[in-house]
């Protein structure tokens, strides 16, 4: 058999050599049938990318204020605005700040701290830590009532069910969604754990049972990727291997990322290869992102101390950690995390240079390879410490890349 194509031209000059009053309307069935139909092209959309730092912390009386932290986070604030979400750890509880004792651990801001953290491009807020109830129930819901006010996304705690996934970007009708929760807090005054606010989940057996059943309901729900975060572990030590287990558990449910802040000191990523065959990267601690921690630092002193909690002085309280992720949510397959990296950020606080000012300038932004080489040849010396995120091959150091490794 000849082309349609073929038959339809030899038809049509026929026709053309024939008296006018001959001429018949060419059928519409057999126009199209001699057109060779042209497949549709879709252009993937763009993907969408998420930024997740570690502990925004209203230490006293350094960053108590809300200009110290709108001061804290505005280097930061054109490289979230990229984003289609950043999220960071809100280390605190929320009200009244006059009551708390000064010789004890708790932190409490006001209100327009919250306001203060989003105005520089942050979209939610992790509020399950171990400071979420240092102001006990009042505290939470009063960090919960903010977060709504504002119209940021609060993770981890709710007025409803605080492990229900929220949706912090979209990829047209697709959502990307974040379980948060906590291990443990550090104040344990009735109502504030018990009331039903607060996502908690220790690492143990039941504590990962509760996590995968957590994940896989946002699933269930509607969610079409999960990063799913969890504050936890030991201070200023590498991360333990209770938390990384739990992390498995979360990436195992369906979980696309797992990001763990609370230690206050970076540890590299690594790698969880789950059964259904993804790779799932596991951030196994952000470290801080603003805090007065490391406040006495220099590149003159060792990286740490041999008691790493004489914090003032452990450079590496100084450096932190932004995951960076971008997803594609349309693509067919369980794998929708289609690139990762991280960015090192660093701390820079002017008490070193007056340390009779109560409130010197803070402030975080990315670590420079050239303008830091003290700072990273000190810390990479410390044969203690995390020096392998400085060489992984992970790791963005041109403020203008995006996230390039492969899951």
């Amino acid at each position: 058999m000849r082309p349609a194509s073929i038959l339809l031209g030899v038809w049509l000059g026929a026709c053309a050599s024939a008296p006018a009053r001959d001429l018949e309307p060419v059928p519409h069935a057999v126009v199209a049938a001699a057109i060779p139909a042209i497949p549709a092209v879709h252009a993937p959309a763009a993907p969408v990318r998420v930024l997740v730092g570690g502990d925004v912390i209203p230490h006293r009386p350094q960053l108590v204020d809300a200009a110290s932290i709108t001061a804290g986070l505005a280097p930061l604030a054109t490289l979230f605005a990229e984003a289609d979400a950043a999220v960071v750890n809100y280390e605190t509880a929320t009200g009244d700040i006059s009551g708390i004792d000064s010789s004890t651990l708790s932190l409490a801001a006001k209100p327009d701290w919250m306001h203060a953290v989003v105005s520089s491009n942050v979209t939610a807020l992790t509020l399950a830590n171990n400071h979420a109830c240092d102001l006990g129930r009042r505290g939470l819901a009063a960090s919960v009532d903010t977060a709504a006010s504002i119209g940021v996304t609060a993770l981890g705690a709710s007025a409803g069910d605080p492990w229900e996934a929220k949706t912090i970007a979209m990829q047209g009708s697709r959502r990307l969604c974040a379980v948060a929760w906590t291990t443990f807090v550090n104040d344990h005054r009735p109502g504030c754990m018990t009331a039903g606010r607060l996502a908690i989940a220790p690492p143990t057996h039941e504590g990962r049972l509760r996590v995968a059943r957590a994940i896989a309901r946002a699933f269930h729900d509607g969610c079409d990727a999960v990063v799913a975060i969890v504050h936890g572990g030991q201070e200023y030590a590498p991360q333990t291997g209770a938390m990384l287990s739990l992390a498995n558990a979360a990436a195992d449910a369906g979980a696309d990322a797992v990001i763990i802040h609370h230690p206050h000191v970076v540890s590299p990523v690594v790698i969880h290869a789950t059964e259904d065959g993804r790779k799932v990267p596991i951030f196994a601690s952000l470290g801080n992102l603003v805090s007065n921690q490391g406040e006495s630092w220099t590149p003159d002193y060792p990286a740490a101390q041999n008691d790493r909690h004489i914090v003032y002085l452990n450079g590496w309280t100084r450096l932190g950690m932004l995951a960076d992720l971008s997803f594609q949510l349309d693509t067919k397959g369980p794998q929708k995390l289609a690139a990762w990296g991280y960015r090192l950020v660093f701390v820079d606080s002017d008490h070193v240079l007056d340390k009779s000012n109560p409130h010197p300038h803070i402030a975080t932004r990315l670590l420079d390879s050239d303008k830091d080489r003290a700072v990273i040849d000190k810390l990479a010396r410390d044969a203690d410490g995390p020096r392998a995120v400085f060489d992984d091959p992970c790791r963005i150091e041109d403020s203008a890349a995006l996230p390039a490794c492969r899951p």
